[in-house]
């Protein structure tokens, strides 16, 4: 068997199709880092010119604001919010000023605690309908980061409270991005792995293994190549963090999920785990759709002898989430009971995914129980489909 695996491990590693692909993750990698992350900004990014800006013309509100006579009731509100208001964004820019970012941190945690009053516009500039749950999730979530920086003996800088070091650029990958190179690349390196025996047949039969180990085998050549994917993408993530800092194992990364089985707002709970604890997530589930991915590959090559049309069949199943991607369908579909609902790892363990969508069950648990489920059925159909049917 050992024997086998490095044979299959070299005919692996030396394919030009799937080194055209490590490669091409080179690229992906380098275009992230100097496109998409060097220009990246979060909504509530840290700006002094707008703090002042924001203190400026909430100052000048309340000199000029007329006080006398009948009073509109949001006039009112800002009257009495303004104040308070202002007091804390001044000490947040004499904080900035100082460069005290622990201490600064846990200023603007209070502001988003108890002075939130005007989102920022840039919410609403696509016309997004889940604009205000955005903001929702955003603001809880920035208060719980904010509050934990000022509690760290790690220093705290304006890369971190901005979200702009490597660590957090991953995390931020592992929503999407991350996860759709993973399972279709592990697409692209299985689709060949059975007809490829077809063309070396004599070769096969002479390994003394039974079908099912060289089936094991290939599973785990597949698997093991969609990880090392990792590599060439760490190129990119290398190079934002000798531009913006690495960031810390244990920076606070928030999350959410509801108490309850109904998607209530008032039933959402926010918490902080560490990025390590969050990124082990992310492995071990990306990990099972991974396994997925390859033994769907498997299955279906048993019956479609082209790779080529093989790989064109299985490129669709990744995306058939967009079919239902949209806020709330949760709370009236069993969407959960899908695996391509956990695609969007990040999203799923963050609880952003149950939000938007208004499934409580959409968590990161219940993700390893359905694909956990769904690799378990793939993996008796495809040994059992392995005993009657020939694979070369």
């Amino acid at each position: 068997m050992w024997a086998f695996f490095k044979h299959e491990l070299k005919e692996f590693l030396t394919n030009r199709k799937n080194i055209a692909i490590y490669l091409l993750l080179i690229f992906l990698s380098l275009f992230y880092w100097l496109q998409i992350e060097n220009n990246f900004e979060i909504i509530e990014r840290v700006s002094r010119e707008e703090l002042q800006a924001s203190i400026d013309t909430k100052s000048d509100f309340l000199k000029k604001v007329n006080r006398e006579g009948e009073i509109h009731p949001d006039t009112q509100a800002a009257i009495e919010a303004f104040p308070a208001i202002v007091e804390n964004e001044e000490q947040q820019v004499r904080l900035l000023d100082k460069k005290d970012y622990k201490q600064f941190s846990k200023v603007r945690s209070q502001w988003y605690e108890s002075y939130k009053f005007k989102p920022s516009p840039m919410y609403f500039k696509d016309g997004s309908p889940t604009a205000n749950l955005t903001i929702f999730y955003n603001y809880s979530t920035m208060f719980n980061k904010l509050s934990r920086y000022s509690e760290m003996d790690e220093p705290i800088d304006l890369a971190v409270i901005d979200e702009k070091t490597a660590i957090q650029s991953l995390v931020r990958a592992m929503d999407y991005l991350l996860p759709i190179i993973l399972v279709v690349t592990s697409f692209i390196f299985s689709m060949d792995l059975l007809s490829r025996d077809r063309k070396h047949k004599s070769l096969v039969k002479g390994m003394p293994l039974t079908d099912g180990k060289k089936i094991v085998v290939k599973i785990l050549v597949a698997f093991i190549g969609t990880m090392l994917d990792l590599i060439p993408l760490s190129i990119g993530f290398i190079g934002i963090g000798l531009t913006n800092g690495f960031g810390y194992l244990n920076l606070p990364i928030g999350i959410s999920y509801f108490k309850g089985k109904i998607p209530l707002l008032s039933e959402m709970h926010f918490e902080n785990i560490p990025a390590s604890t969050y990124i082990l997530r992310f492995l071990l589930l990306i990990s099972l759709l991974i396994l997925v991915a390859i033994l769907i590959n498997l299955l279906l090559g048993m019956w479609i002898k082209n790779a080529y049309f093989l790989f064109i069949v299985t490129l669709g199943l990744p995306f058939i989430e967009l079919f239902y991607n949209r806020p709330g369908y949760a709370d009236i579909h069993p969407v959960h009971f899908l695996p391509t609902s956990y695609l969007h790892v990040g999203d799923v363990i963050s609880g952003q995914r149950s939000l938007f969508w208004s499934g409580a069950q959409i968590t990161f648990g219940f993700g390893l129980i359905v694909v956990g489920i769904t690799l378990l059925v793939l993996s008796i159909l495809l040994f059992g489909v392995n005993r009657f049917k020939r694979t070369v």
